[in-house]
């Protein structure tokens, strides 16, 4: 990959609070970061008194060990649990990381000794414990820094290397298969023809905000799907934006533009996608026929539509995807 490729591409590291965010508490919406307490004026003193002293109890080693040891007795106590307590008090003594890594330490000689006696060979492989998570959450806390200002960059710009290379061939959509691919099992074997385009993409404002329409190029392949397209436009006009703050794919339309008044929404099935039997398969840019240069707009979506649903389902599955038909007893989908 030529340096200028990667280039301007920018590094979206996350705030440390954000980061803390995904680490402590993954795939959860409303997380005691943020959190501010909604309590009646009558009862605040109260609990904000309680809360208080039991912060000070938290920093009494005997009792904090006793705590845990106590909480992972309990049958009903699950591993779900287990990690939101221990992600709980890492948030709790973050301040004090010294002694969490005084306790964490402790819990550590305490869990190889029981491994030792049992199977040592799953000990630290599962996140079964309080301690596993805490470790986990400890080593992120003094990662932060280190992966901010050395690997950071290093990692992300190979990640990117690796996507721009394997987004040079065909992947199917559906099996997740791909011509360029470092992995043998997911090398796609059928023989393809495929050639790049060069789309010109009108996008107002960009990423940077403004009201003129830009024309930024985007390069594709005529054998992409309509979804996989929109990935690779939004991957280019969104350099160095983070993901969550970029539009979704399935929350924009792909429009084809020629001419003054010809406009037409592609999409990855509709009326024209070509039936074979059971078979239906996915529409690409070749199925339209768009040309190398053609002139596309990504618009808001107005409409819910079948790939809109099937979207987040069937791409990287081993499974061929079924879409429920009464006459003819569900359809299978393909792309390469």
């Amino acid at each position: 990959v030529h340096g200028g490729e990667l280039e301007g591409s920018g590094i979206p590291f996350l705030d440390y609070n954000t980061y803390a965010q995904r680490v402590f508490f993954p795939a959860q919406g409303d997380v005691p970061l943020r959190r501010v307490l909604d309590l009646p004026e009558g009862r605040r003193a109260t609990v904000e008194q309680g809360l208080g002293q039991f912060s000070n109890l938290l920093n009494s080693k005997v009792f904090l060990l006793t705590l845990i040891r106590t909480l992972e007795g309990q049958p009903t106590f699950s591993q779900r649990d287990r990690c939101h307590a221990a992600s709980l008090l890492s948030l709790a003594l973050h301040g004090r990381l010294e002694y969490l890594t005084d306790i964490m330490q402790t819990l550590l000689s305490d869990l190889a000794a029981h491994c030792v006696a049992r199977n040592p060979k799953l000990m630290l492989r599962r996140t079964e414990t309080m301690v596993e998570k805490l470790l986990t959450n400890w080593m992120s806390i003094c990662l932060y820094s280190y992966l901010r200002e050395v690997a950071g960059e290093p990692l992300y710009m190979l990640f990117r290397a690796i996507k721009y290379q394997v987004d040079k061939g065909p992947v199917d959509a559906i099996t997740g298969k791909a011509k360029r691919t470092l992995n043998d099992s997911r090398l796609l074997r059928e023989d393809v023809e495929y050639r790049p385009l060069t789309l010109t993409v009108l996008v107002r404002g960009g990423p940077g905000g403004g009201t003129e329409t830009q024309r930024i190029p985007a390069r594709v392949l005529d054998t992409d799907t309509i979804t996989q397209v929109k990935e690779k436009i939004l991957d280019q006009v969104f350099k160095g934006v983070p993901f969550s703050q970029r539009p979704s794919v399935h929350s924009l339309d792909l429009e084809w533009r020629s001419g003054v008044a010809g406009h037409l929404t592609l999409s990855d099935e509709d009326l024209t996608s070509v039936m074979q039997n059971q078979w239906k398969r996915l529409n690409t840019l070749q199925h339209y026929k768009v040309p190398d240069g053609a002139t596309v707009s990504l618009i808001p979506r107005l409409h819910n539509d079948i790939s809109q649903g099937m979207g987040q389902n069937f791409f990287f599955g081993e499974n061929t995807p079924m879409l429920e038909d009464g006459e003819e007893g569900g359809l299978r989908l393909w792309h390469l």
